[in-house]
């Protein structure tokens, strides 16, 4: 019987509900719908490392990737091959996305995959070959096991940063190449002889849902309390009893350990998500405690500490599993822990658990970590959490190596770390852009900074770090933390040493962030230009600010980022503008901002130059807007000494309007007719001048869009500072628009002076001298940005010497 049309259409619809709710089989013979590699990167995931066609210095790199199912359901072969096709290495059936060779890779071109199994043995899906070069002579970094690394860990205590063994040698140092250092950390233990007991918390008293901000607010003390007490405290006490044998000070020392028994690792020393920073900093400071103060612990006093750790370090070991970092390592605070798991296996080496510690942590430091860091050094979180994280791990890393001989420090970022600092930080500086906690000065982070950065010069025997660390001003003040103790732990034998041939522009493309300079090696006198164009996007404590600046002269910030981090992580104040585009020196399309805490919309640098007299950087943020843009570049020139150049290139699928914005410490002097602009910051100054394809107009206030105590009424704390914030609109709307501005900046009565000059053909001409030196600066402002002139042309030709010439593009 023939079935009829209606019959037919039925059947077919039936067929295809069919065919939708069954899950296909790929090429591969695998489930399609439940095992494949994703496309693009996961919310929070792992940045597939090596990156294709990325050359590596180390031998062989860490792998890692991301799942391709279901955690537990799918398992995982890496394959190495040569150029000719050959198989060098193929791993074993692996459970997680990360492995790491056990053996050197020779240098030459090499490809990597990685399988997925499903049930074990079925081929699911298989990644693409990419490519990855090994340079010449390597530095050897295979995996070791964790059995061979807790082998190698000496049976007596103190076991890190100051091996027992090692002991007689250091303590001679203490007079001649550490005495500086010793002195200050005698100092502090000195203070924290007088330090009462911390009373266990108890703000988990307020409830989570209906009293958040209370509760936040004690957590907040709470923490700050507990880094007082112990990081500043029951640590430094501990160490001048490893060095120094005085029995007051390990004496103190215990009675503060001993005080965190009775703290429960399932209460109020969690690691409850927004709640655990008790338990991140016990984490942080019991293992080195225990370590430090072993030999006057008693046998009952030394199995409660020691359950305590165990207990500590099995939560750390069963969050990192719970919230699978090795396939989402974007979670913050969960960076610290592989290395506190470090210090946990090194102090309990003996114990069973030290074994899953150890494979953990040294599997996720040997390949996603650092998550937030560049190969090039940089730190994408921004200089306060780089200034946090190194000395979060600088302990554990030295620990693993003076133990073991195990020497991560070799990773490419390690090595790049120092330059990030050095060129990132204005040793003056009023601000620290970009990030949370940018709008704070250096001076309440010097300490941590000049401690940090000394390992680093001593570590890698860089005297040009050795001498800038001198530039910096330490003011004195008492840091909550610990700021100084990285000083002491190698000997000070490095004479600094001014730079030669020292370029004076830095760009960091694994983070997007470029710095430049007039001068470095002139922090008071120095104009400064950072710029920010992140592939991270505005993600953990990054804001929405792709393609935005802050300029400093001599440390005095005259184009800052807007508002802080107050009162609280998380408040309205910070959400709703700190974090957001209308609180940074970038751009608003059709009155509105970036999209912010989306990974995806993010910018990248897409060009960088130095050149003795010229730095220039250009970045592009169109992802940034959603679908509001087609494209958008910003390109900043730095023109030594003293002009600023800032071009913004935008296209829109539809007319837009187009706000320019840029916040200062001090009130702005606005000559909208003129359409320039004058900030000024003590003795220095700079002069704005905004040109576009039409006028623009001029606004500015020093309110606040978002009231700082929103939600938050019972903080006693001082609200921030009011800033200015000056708004550049258009006056009409257009799909196309290119904005320049041109700042001119100086100080103490030494202010430059340029020439200006518009063409009817919408050509800019900018001409300056600087001495006997001539600038001549084309910017191509047409109605027609089609048009066959380039957008810039600048040249600059010295009394003596080669003409410097940038073109764009």
């Amino acid at each position: 019987m023939k079935a009829s049309c209606p019959d037919t259409l039925l059947l077919a619809l039936l067929f295809g509900i069919l065919c939708l709710n069954t899950p296909r089989t790929n090429a591969l013979g695998g489930n399609e719908s439940a095992i494949k590699f994703p496309r693009e990167r996961p919310a929070d995931a792992n940045f597939n490392r090596p990156r294709p066609g990325e050359t590596l210095d180390i031998s062989p790199p860490g792998f890692c990737w991301w799942r391709a199912g279901e955690r537990g359901k799918v398992l995982y072969r890496l394959r190495i091959k040569e150029q000719n096709g050959k198989v060098v290495y193929a791993s074993s059936l692996l459970q997680d996305p990360v492995h790491v060779p056990d053996r050197v890779l020779p240098p030459g071109t090499y490809t990597w995959t990685v399988s997925a199994f499903a049930d074990g043995e079925q081929l699911a899906d298989e990644l693409r070959p990419r490519a990855f070069s090994i340079s010449k002579d390597p530095i050897p970094m295979p995996w070791v096991a964790p059995e061979e690394l807790l082998r190698r860990v000496p049976t007596e205590h103190p076991r890190l940063l100051f091996p027992k063994a090692k002991l007689p040698e250091i303590r001679k140092t203490l007079a001649t190449t550490r005495k500086s250092a010793f002195e200050e950390l005698q100092g502090v233990a000195d203070e924290a002889l007088a330090l009462e007991l911390m009373r266990k918390p108890d703000f988990d008293k307020y409830d989570r849902e209906t009293q958040y901000a209370v509760r936040r607010v004690a957590y907040r003390e709470a923490y700050r309390q507990f880094t007082r007490i112990y990081q500043r405290g029951m640590l430094p006490m501990a160490l001048m009893y490893v060095l120094g044998g005085e029995r007051e000070y390990g004496e103190a020392a215990k009675a503060h350990l001993l005080n965190l028994l009775d703290w429960e690792t399932d209460g109020i020393a969690s690691l409850e998500s927004s709640f655990d920073e008790i338990g991140l900093r016990i984490a942080r400071t019991a293992a080195q405690g225990y370590d430090w103060l072993y030999d006057l612990l008693s046998d009952e006093e030394r199995e409660a500490v020691k359950q305590m750790l165990i207990a500590h370090g099995n939560q750390m070991l069963g969050r990192l599993n719970e919230r699978d970092f090795l396939n989402f390592s974007g979670y913050s605070h969960d960076g610290r822990l592989p290395g506190y798991l470090v210090e946990f296996s090194i102090a309990l080496a003996e114990e069973p658990e030290a074994r899953a510690w150890m494979d953990y942590a040294m599997r996720a430091l040997m390949t996603v970590f650092p998550h937030w860091a560049g190969e090039d050094g940089g730190w994408a979180e921004g200089i306060n959490y780089a200034l946090s994280y190194s000395d979060r791990f600088i302990t554990p890393l030295q620990s693993l190596y003076a133990a073991t001989g195990c020497d991560l420090w070799q990773k490419p970022f390690f090595r790049k770390f120092r330059y990030f600092l050095m060129y990132t930080v204005a040793p003056r500086g009023e601000i620290l852009p970009f990030g949370d906690g940018e709008h704070r000065g250096i001076a309440e982070r010097a300490d941590e900074l000049v401690s940090i950065l000394q390992f680093h010069a001593l570590r890698y025997g860089d005297p040009t770090i050795r001498w800038w660390i001198g530039l910096v001003e330490r003011d004195g003040r008492e840091p909550e933390r610990l700021g100084g103790m990285h000083r002491i732990l190698l000997p000070d034998t490095v004479v600094p040493k001014p730079p030669g041939d020292f370029p004076p522009d830095r760009a960091f493309f694994g983070i997007g962030w470029a710095a430049l300079h007039s001068n470095p090696a002139d922090p008071d006198a120095d104009l400064m230009v950072m710029f920010k164009s992140s592939p991270f996007g505005p993600v953990s404590h990054s804001h929405a600010d792709q393609n935005s600046f802050a300029i400093m002269k001599g440390g005095k910030a005259l184009a800052i980022p807007g508002g802080e981090r107050y009162p609280q992580h998380g408040s309205p104040f910070h959400q709703e503008y700190t974090q957001q585009t209308i609180a940074h020196n970038a751009l608003l399309i059709n009155g509105k901002g970036q999209i912010n805490r989306d990974g995806s919309a993010n910018g990248r640098l897409v060009d960088f130059k130095s050149l003795p007299h010229l730095g220039y950087v250009a970045g592009e943020a169109q992802k940034c807007y959603g679908d509001l843009l087609n494209s958008y570049v910003r390109h900043v020139v730095l023109i030594r000494p003293a002009l600023v150049l800032i071009v913004d290139d935008l296209e829109a699928p539809e007319p837009i309007e187009v706000q320019w914005l840029m916040h200062a410490k001090e009130r702005l002097v606005l000559d909208e007719r003129a359409q320039k602009f004058v900030a000024r910051r003590g003795d220095a100054r700079m002069t704005g001048c905004l040109l576009g394809n039409a006028p623009l107009s001029f606004g500015q206030t020093n309110e606040w869009p978002v009231a700082p105590k929103k939600d938050y009424p019972m903080v006693t704390a001082e609200e921030p500072a009011r800033q200015w914030h000056f708004n550049a609109k258009t006056t009409e709307r257009r799909s196309k628009w290119r904005i320049a501005a041109i700042l001119a900046v100086g100080e103490k009565g030494d202010f430059p002076d340029y020439e200006l000059h518009q063409t009817t053909e919408g050509i800019v001409e900018v001409g300056a001298s600087f001495g006997e030196d001539r600038l001549i600066a084309r910017i191509n402002l047409a109605e027609d940005p089609d048009n066959a002139k380039r957008l810039m042309e600048i040249r600059y030709k010295p009394a003596k010497g080669r003409t410097e010439t940038i073109r764009i593009p």
